[in-house]
């Protein structure tokens, strides 16, 4: 008898600990995308860029780091975003923190960074398309939204209502 019971412990153990765990071997596997190799520790430029931001309060800095040594060098879109939290600045307050949220490696070379960033009175999210040069990595896209799901679009389908 006390075999059995011993034997049903353990197996009623073992199972919660599948269960408890399961969630969290989920939750890792999903970071690293779809062209495998891990997740993507935050590139230098996106950090700088953060670090420019939260030194001189002003987000123009952040995009004249972004910008630089990838597609964006030449491009409006980052002298158009600068404007846009230039004026979103009463809004939102001063610039914070920021937060990786998810990372989606898609080849070798070139991966996707899901950001929160952090005001005084809000947040936006944020989405960087990376490439790494043979030099380092660069900012080829970005885009920025107060909501979330127009930057992470599986959050759009997680869930019938707002509060599930």
């Amino acid at each position: 008898m006390n075999i059995k019971r011993l034997l049903l412990s353990s197996v009623l153990v073992l199972a919660l600990g599948c269960v408890c765990l399961w969630p969290v071997s989920h939750a890792r596997a999903g970071g690293g995308g779809a062209g495998g190799g891990g997740p993507v520790p935050v590139p230098a430029v996106v950090q700088n860029g953060f670090n420019a931001w939260a030194k001189n309060r002003n987000a123009s800095w952040a995009f004249d780091v972004w910008k630089m040594g990838g597609l964006m060098e030449q491009d409006k879109k980052p002298v158009t975003l600068s404007r846009y939290f230039f004026q979103m600045d009463q809004i939102l307050g001063n610039y914070q923190t920021y937060e990786v949220v998810d990372t989606k490696r898609i080849g070798q070379n070139s991966a996707v960074l899901y950001v929160s960033v952090n005001f005084a009175h809000a947040v936006m999210f944020g989405r960087f398309m990376v490439y790494r040069t043979d030099k380092d990595w660069v900012v080829q896209n970005m885009d920025f939204s107060a909501r979330p799901e127009a930057i992470m679009p599986w959050l759009a389908f997680e869930g019938e209502s707002y509060t599930q």
